[in-house]
C-alpha cells in the first residue's frame, strides 16, 4: 500500500515533537514526488502539514536549489537570494557572496564630477583610495615640477607617478609595467601612451580593459569629430578613460600637430571668443584658443612664436602639460610688441603640452600667427643615417663636428678618414686618433695647443668624465692663481647660448677645483669668465655666448684626485628674434641688421617707424663712423645711440703708492677704478675687477701697473712693481663715454 510504503521510508517514527514532524514531511515529500508516476492522482496526506509539501510542486528529479534561489541567507549579510543579495547576478547564481568593494579611484567613473577620473583625479593618492573627494591638493605627481629630473614632469607621464595624487616622481625599480619598455600583455602595443592598458607610464599593468577606454573604443565620445588616441586632443594615451577635453566641455583644444601638416602657421581672432582660462601673467581681458602639441621626434629646441607683424594686438601666452594645471611658462606682449615666444630646451618625445593665446588687452583685442619652430638636432648628432652611406654622425666622413648639420662626403677623404697617421702621433684617423673631432675633421691635431687633455662638448651640453691629471697646468684664470694641471673642454655653441659649468666629485658634489673660460684658447687676455675654487657651490655662468667655439679649464690641482670628476655643462640657447638668424618681420633685414634690433637678446625685430641713430646714415657721434656694423657704439642698426656703451682699459692696474697689503687713501677698488676714468678724461667706472699687480704682471707679460702719489692727477705710470710689492690694483676697467 503505498501510504504505508511513505510511512515506512520516512523513520517509522509517527510520534514524537513538532519539529520531528516537520522534518518527517520534507522527507516524505522527497520519497512522494520520487514514487509518483505521471497522471498519478493526488495523494491525501490527511493534514495541512502534507498539502504545504504537495504545493511546493518541485518537479520530477529537480535537484537541489542555487543560492540565489534557495530562500536561505547563505552568506550571512541579511538578504536572501536574487535580487535582494548583491552577491547574485541572477537566481542562477549558486553564490551569495558580496564581491569586493571597487574603490572610487578605480571604478572608471567621475565620482566628485570634476571632470577627471581615478588615477586622474588629484584626490586619489593610489587606485585603492575610497574616494575621489577632496580639495585637490598639489603634490608631486601634478605640481607641473620634474622633480625628480628624469625629463618628465608628473601624472600620466612621469613612470614614478601611478596616479595624479601621487607624493613622490621616484621612478620604481624595477620600472611600472607601462614604462618598462616591453610588451608585457603581447598586443603589439608598449607602455603609454601607445598600449590601450595603460592609463598612466606608471601604471602596473598592461591588460587591456573591459569595456576597452573612451580612448581606444573606436568611437567619438565626446562629439569631437575626432577618434580615440592620439586624434582626440582630449585623450592622453590609448588607455586614458574620457575624451572630453581637459579644458572642460566649453574649451575646444586645437590639435597643433595635425594642423601645422597642411599650414605652416595658425592665425585667427580673438574678438568675441569664449573665455574659459586665466594665467599667472594675465589673459583676464577676454577669451583664448588653446591648442595641444605633443612632441613627436628628438629636438634641441621648441619654439611657439606670436612675434609676427600679423600679431595686431598684445597677447599673453602660456604653456602647460595640464590644461588646468600650474604654468610652466608664461609671456605677455605689450602695445609695441605685441607678440612674445615661449621656448622649450630638449623636450622629450612624446610630451605633451598646452599652449594657450589669451587676449592681453581690454582696449585692443584682434588677430594673431602663431608658429612653431621644431629645432632638430643636427645631422651629425640626430642617430640618423642622412646621406644613407651606412655611417652615422662622428663616424660619418661628412661630419666635422656634432654640431655640423650635413652628412655629404667631401670628394676627397678628409685627414680623420683617409687611413694615414698625419699627424705621426701614432694613431690613425678618427677615433683613435684623439685629436679628430669626427671623422670628417679636416686636421689631426687638437683644437688647443696647450698639450692639456681636449674634451670636446656640442650645443647639447651634458655629463662629461674629465681625466686624471696632475702636476703643473699650463694655463690660470685671473680670479686665482691655480698652478695645477687642467682639463680643457672644447665647447662648440650652433646657438647665442648662457652657459654654465660645474666640476663634480664621485659623490656628485661640487669639487675644490679652480674653472675659468677664454674665446682663445692660448690667449689668457681672451678670458670671459672665472670661478674661484673656494666658490666652487656656485657654477661659473657664462652670459651671452656667440656662436662659435670657447675653451673651459678645469683646474684639478698638483696632486691627482684619488677618484675621476664630471664636468657638467648646461647650456641654454638664448635665441630671441634678434639672433635668430630669421627675418620675423619679413623686411628683409635679419637680426642685428633690423631697424627693430637694439641688441642680440631683443626680442622682436618689429621697427619703430622711423631711423635710429644707427640706422639713419649720419655720424651722429662725428668719430667718422656711421651707422651699424661700422661704429663699435651701436649694437645694433636697431640702437638708439652712436655712443658706446663704454671705453676699456685693458692691460693695466690702478693702484695707490703706500702700504703694500691696502688700497690706500683709495680706500677700495671702486674709488681707484673711477679715478682712473677721470685722469684719462672718460666717466665713472662702469665696471672693474681687481687682483695684485704682480701676481697681474706675471700673468700677463704686457700688463703694467700705474699707481697714483695724489688722486687723481698724480699718477706714476712707469712704477712695474718689480722692485716693491704685490700691491692691489684696479684692473679690465670699463670707463663711461663724457
Amino acid at each position: 500500500m503505498l501510504c504505508g510504503l511513505i510511512w515506512a521510508c520516512a523513520d517509522g517514527d509517527t510520534g514524537g515533537s513538532d519539529s520531528d514532524a516537520e522534518v518527517d514531511v520534507d522527507m516524505e515529500v522527497r520519497v512522494i514526488n520520487d514514487m509518483l508516476v505521471v497522471d498519478a492522482a493526488p495523494v491525501d496526506m490527511g493534514g495541512a502539514d502534507m498539502m504545504r509539501a504537495a504545493d511546493v510542486g518541485i518537479p520530477p528529479d529537480g535537484g537541489p536549489q542555487s543560492a540565489c534561489a534557495d530562500g536561505l541567507d547563505n552568506d550571512r549579510d541579511g538578504q536572501i537570494d536574487f535580487p535582494a543579495d548583491p552577491g547574485c547576478t541572477d537566481a542562477d547564481d549558486d553564490d551569495e557572496t558580496d564581491p569586493v568593494p571597487v574603490s572610487q579611484c578605480d571604478d572608471r567613473v567621475d565620482n566628485d564630477a570634476d571632470g577627471l577620473i581615478d588615477a586622474a583625479d588629484s584626490d586619489c593618492n593610489t587606485p585603492l583610495d575610497p574616494s575621489e573627494s577632496g580639495d585637490s591638493p598639489t603634490r608631486a605627481c601634478n605640481n607641473g615640477i620634474d622633480d625628480d629630473d628624469d625629463g618628465l614632469t608628473d601624472f600620466p607621464f612621469d613612470p614614478g607617478c601611478e596616479t595624479a595624487g601621487g607624493i613622490s616622481e621616484a621612478d620604481r625599480v624595477p620600472a611600472p609595467a607601462c614604462a618598462n619598455g616591453m610588451d608585457d600583455d603581447g598586443n603589439g602595443m608598449t607602455d603609454f601612451p601607445m598600449d590601450p592598458g595603460c592609463v598612466a607610464a606608471g601604471d602596473a599593468t598592461e591588460l587591456a580593459l573591459d569595456p576597452p577606454p573612451a580612448c581606444a573604443n573606436g568611437a567619438d565620445d565626446d562629439g569631437t569629430g575626432a577618434l580615440d588616441w592620439p586624434a582626440d586632443p582630449g585623450c592622453d594615451g590609448a588607455g586614458d578613460l574620457t575624451e572630453v577635453s581637459p579644458c572642460g566641455p566649453q574649451t575646444p583644444v586645437i590639435d597643433l600637430n595635425q594642423h601645422l601638416l597642411g599650414d605652416e602657421d595658425f592665425q585667427a581672432d580673438l574678438t568675441d571668443v569664449p573665455a574659459g582660462l586665466v594665467a599667472e601673467c594675465g589673459g583676464a581681458a577676454g577669451g583664448e584658443y588653446v591648442f595641444r602639441y605633443v612632441v613627436q621626434n628628438e629636438l634641441d629646441r621648441l619654439v611657439f612664436d606670436t612675434r609676427h607683424p600679423e600679431t595686431v594686438a598684445p597677447v599673453v601666452m602660456y604653456l602647460r602639460d595640464q590644461c588646468r594645471g600650474p604654468d610652466l611658462q608664461c609671456n605677455r606682449g605689450l602695445a609695441d610688441a605685441p607678440g612674445v615666444a615661449l621656448t622649450i630646451e630638449r623636450p622629450a618625445i612624446g610630451a605633451a603640452y598646452y599652449v594657450v593665446v589669451d587676449t592681453g588687452s581690454r582696449m585692443v583685442i584682434g588677430r594673431f600667427r602663431l608658429t612653431v619652430d621644431a629645432v632638430a638636432p643636427p645631422a651629425c648628432r640626430d642617430s640618423i643615417d642622412n646621406d644613407e652611406d651606412g655611417l652615422l654622425d662622428l663616424a660619418d666622413p661628412g661630419c666635422t663636428e656634432t654640431e655640423d648639420d650635413d652628412e655629404g662626403d667631401p670628394l676627397e677623404p678628409p685627414v680623420c678618414a683617409n687611413g694615414l697617421d698625419d699627424d705621426m702621433d701614432g694613431f690613425i684617423d678618427w677615433p683613435d686618433d684623439p685629436d679628430c673631432a669626427a671623422a670628417g675633421a679636416a686636421e689631426e691635431v687638437p683644437p688647443c695647443t696647450l698639450g692639456a687633455p681636449i674634451l670636446r662638448v656640442g650645443q647639447a651640453g651634458g655629463d662629461f668624465p674629465l681625466a686624471i691629471v696632475a702636476g703643473i697646468g699650463t694655463a690660470q684664470g685671473r680670479c686665482e692663481q691655480a698652478p695645477g694641471a687642467e682639463n680643457v673642454i672644447a665647447l662648440v655653441l650652433t646657438d647665442p647660448s648662457d652657459v654654465e659649468v660645474q666640476v663634480l666629485d664621485a659623490n656628485g658634489m661640487p669639487a675644490l677645483v679652480s674653472v675659468h673660460a677664454r674665446s682663445v684658447c692660448e690667449d689668457p687676455m681672451t678670458e670671459i669668465g672665472c670661478r674661484t675654487a673656494a666658490n666652487r657651490i656656485q657654477p661659473l655662468a657664462l652670459t651671452e655666448l656667440a656662436r662659435g667655439q670657447h675653451f673651459i679649464f678645469a683646474e684639478q690641482g698638483l696632486v691627482a684626485p684619488r677618484e675621476p670628476l664630471t664636468a657638467r655643462v648646461i647650456v641654454r640657447s638664448t635665441i630671441v628674434a634678434c639672433n635668430d638668424l630669421i627675418d620675423n618681420d619679413d623686411d628683409g633685414l635679419i637680426d642685428l641688421a633690423d631697424w627693430g634690433c637694439e641688441r642680440g637678446r631683443d626680442e622682436s625685430e618689429r621697427d619703430a617707424g622711423e631711423a635710429t641713430q644707427c640706422s639713419d646714415g649720419i655720424d651722429n657721434d662725428e668719430n667718422g663712423l656711421i651707422d651699424w656694423p661700422e661704429d663699435e657704439g651701436c649694437l645694433g642698426a636697431g640702437d638708439l645711440t652712436e655712443a658706446p656703451l663704454g671705453i676699456f682699459i685693458g692691460l693695466r692696474g690702478f693702484g695707490h703708492h703706500g702700504n703694500c697689503e691696502t688700497f690706500n687713501a683709495c680706500n677700495d677698488a671702486r674709488t681707484c677704478a673711477n679715478a682712473a676714468c677721470e685722469h684719462l678724461g672718460h666717466g665713472p667706472a662702469l665696471e672693474f675687477e681687481d687682483g695684485l699687480c704682480g701676481d697681474l704682471m706675471a700673468m700677463f707679460p704686457d700688463f703694467q701697473c700705474s699707481l697714483f702719489n695724489q688722486i687723481p692727477n698724480q699718477l706714476d705710470a712707469d712704477w712695474n712693481g718689480g722692485g716693491f710689492c704685490n700691491i692691489p690694483v684696479a684692473y679690465n676697467i670699463l670707463c663711461a663715454p663724457n
